[in-house]
């Protein structure tokens, strides 16, 4: 699957305490124009999962171009995610990383689906924030980090 290219995102989400949360991801896809849904793949046993399961909020940060610092910290399970890095919290808490993306899409869990080792979610989109990363976006291909358009 190295080969199939595909958009770097962020998950990320806000425990009950407050407490941030987040993973990288390339497993996103559009699903549904109406009603507004999309889809994402979670690994079984990802720290966030729990947050996210039965209706939980979360948001999708689409990394801009430069996000790959970004990218990797959220990749690494054993980096400080949010230590340093600019984010806002938005309603309920939930991190925006609007510094780092071209958009944030917020979203509430719909429906759970078992898929091998991972979930995957299919969630309702509540609202798209424009981020300030500037308009290319970062693709992953070929094991390797891309900058595309603008």
């Amino acid at each position: 699957m190295a080969a199939l290219a595909g958009g770097v995102c962020v998950v990320t989400a806000a425990g009950a305490d407050g407490t941030p949360a987040g993973f990288t991801s390339t497993a996103v896809m559009s699903l549904s124009r109406t009603p507004q849904l999309l889809a994402i793949g979670v690994k079984q046993g990802s720290r966030t999962l729990p947050l996210l399961q039965g209706g939980g909020r979360f948001a999708l940060n689409i990394l801009a171009a430069a996000g790959e610092s970004v990218s990797r910290r959220f990749a690494d399970p054993t980096a400080d995610r949010f230590g340093d890095l600019e984010w806002t919290a938005g309603d309920g808490g939930i991190p925006l990383l609007l510094a780092q993306s071209t958009y944030t899409v917020l979203c509430r869990v719909r429906q759970e689906v078992t898929a091998g080792d991972h979930l995957l979610l299919i969630a309702d989109i509540e609202e798209i924030v424009p981020g300030r990363g500037g308009d290319s976006a970062l693709v992953h291909h070929a094991r390797t980090y891309h900058g595309v358009g603008a």
